[in-house]
């Protein structure tokens, strides 16, 4: 489903996230880890949208970029773990 921003401008929406995330907790860092990872991907917001409001350089949100796509992964594998 896309985005669809009736009350801000995307840029807007990317420095609310951003303090967001800044604050955020280990489960809540990881939801929006997903968030924003699952917006790049539907081309709501551009990763040099969101590398801009974190203030790093292409290395930096690469490296940040693949440690969220790693939080998922392991977030989705510990969600799927059942007893045996």
């Amino acid at each position: 489903m896309a985005l669809l921003l009736k009350h801000q401008t995307a840029a807007q929406f990317i420095a609310r996230f951003r303090e967001a995330y800044r604050n955020s907790d280990r489960e809540r860092c990881v939801q929006l880890a997903k968030f924003v990872i699952a917006r790049i991907q539907a081309g709501d917001i551009t990763d040099a949208q969101v590398r801009s409001a974190f203030g790093l350089n292409s290395t930096q949100w690469n490296t940040l970029k693949t440690k969220m796509n790693n939080w998922i992964a392991a977030h989705n594998t510990l969600q799927a773990a059942v007893g045996e």
